[in-house]
């Protein structure tokens, strides 16, 4: 690494000379006497927005769509009511 020592107008250039090495001995973390290390604590109220946040987006349409089957009377095929039992079975 080069390093450029002062600021000079144009008659007085020098070259640039490389920097030589600190022989300060490198720099440890300190911590201060009778302390532990530092802790982090969650609060409830900030895991709750933790989990309220991975909630998935609700799909308005989709649930217009089923309301209206529901409605119509169209909802409750035999299919899914196979499925549900198979489900229910599965779970037992």
């Amino acid at each position: 690494m080069s390093q450029i020592n002062g600021i000079q107008g144009p008659g007085n250039l020098r070259p640039i000379q490389p920097a030589q090495p600190s022989k300060a001995a490198p720099l440890q973390p300190q911590q201060a006497p009778g302390r532990a290390n530092d802790t982090v604590e969650i609060s409830q109220v900030a895991s709750l927005l933790s989990k309220v946040a991975d909630i998935p987006e609700v799909r308005a349409e989709k649930i217009a769509a089923v309301r209206a089957q529901i409605e119509a009377g169209t909802y409750i095929t035999p299919e899914k009511i196979d499925i549900t039992a198979e489900r229910l079975l599965r779970e037992l």
